[in-house]
């Protein structure tokens, strides 16, 4: 039974070290994007979305949910509940 215990401890474990490690490099890309889209007033985003690509306008808004997403991501890093565990693993 003991065994058990300790297998479900590494499991654990592991999840939580990937967690961590995919939240941060989460955090790292979206200051980068969001500081380049600071920085570059008139960067054009392109997003393909079912195959169709589409030019996003309203930088503004973009900034905004990037904020969110690291937002999100570092409740993840806090062990707080949090939309980017949620997605990650599927929830």
């Amino acid at each position: 039974m003991n065994n058990i215990k300790t297998v479900e401890d590494v499991e654990k474990a592991n999840n939580y070290n990937e967690l961590k490690f995919n939240a941060e490099y989460h955090i790292d890309e979206c200051i980068t994007l969001r500081e380049r889209l600071i920085g570059e007033k008139n960067l054009l985003i392109l997003a393909r979305v079912n195959g169709v690509e589409i030019g996003l306008c309203d930088n503004e808004k973009f900034i905004e949910l990037l904020n969110n997403e690291i937002k999100q991501a570092k409740l993840c890093l806090e062990s707080k509940p949090n939309k980017f565990a949620k997605f990650l693993f599927c929830m």
